[in-house]
């Protein structure tokens, strides 16, 4: 008497069919099929995706805005109660609660500023308007110093304000800047090297300039400070 046949397809350590276990099939990277989601670490559809917003200038921004609207806010009820001989209507009211709502909403501008960038390029949006560059224009991203917010650098020298990397962040300023310099250095194509030709005419200019500047006559200052950088150094007196 033989013993039981297994069912066709079926593992014969386990004795069950493919897939009528609760175990799941891997994906190419051996994560499951719950794990196929996009994390929350920037990365979605296999592509890295940074997003940056200014924080510090979002907050004293809100502060702002909601003090303008209350202190609006009260005034316009409080004006409902006063009699200095003009009289205040409900239109009146609502006006300065109004003018409230238009001045908080022009200080939240502020918060404005945003960076998304992923493998393709950089979305900048600033105060009004919202602008994209793809890596292969941008030269580099810097930030100058005493310079209050970064800088995209174009070709020709042309520059792009970057308002939501802003200095008053500091350390979360210094990383965002970290991380989109890094995402441009991953992406963007490498600059050509110059040619001989090109590298013999930097070098003729360079020396036609520094020959121009040796040939420059020396103002009166300039005379000064050589004739001090002449003169032996004198001993200090000791003192008495």
């Amino acid at each position: 008497m033989t013993g039981r046949q297994p069912a066709p397809g079926a593992d014969p350590e386990r004795g069950s069919a493919p897939g009528s276990g609760p175990a799941r099939s891997a994906g190419p990277h051996g994560s499951s099929a719950a794990g196929d989601r996009a994390p929350r670490s920037g990365r979605a559809g296999g592509r890295r995706l940074l997003q940056v917003r200014p924080r510090r200038i979002s907050i004293y921004g809100a502060i702002a805005a909601t003090a303008v609207l209350v202190a609006m806010v009260v005034v316009g009820v409080l004006l409902r109660g006063m009699s200095d001989g003009v009289t205040f209507r409900v239109a009146d009211q609502v006006g300065l609660i109004g003018i409230g709502l238009v001045g908080a909403g022009a200080i939240m501008l502020v918060a404005r500023p945003r960076l998304r960038a992923d493998d393709t390029g950089m979305w900048v949006r600033n105060v009004l308007g919202e602008t994209y560059f793809p890596w292969p224009v941008v030269m580099r991203i810097a930030f100058p110093e005493g310079a209050h917010w970064a800088q995209v650098v174009l070709a020709d020298d042309e520059t792009h304000p970057l308002m939501a990397i802003q200095a008053m962040d500091r350390d979360r300023a210094v990383r965002a800047l970290r991380e989109v310099r890094e995402l441009h250095a991953a992406h963007a194509p490498a600059l050509p090297s110059p040619s001989p030709e090109a590298q013999e005419r930097i070098r003729r200019r360079a020396e036609a300039q520094a020959a121009a500047q040796a040939a420059r006559p020396l103002g009166r200052l300039e005379l000064i400070d050589r004739q001090k950088a002449s003169q032996p150094p004198r001993r200090r007196r000791g003192r008495r």
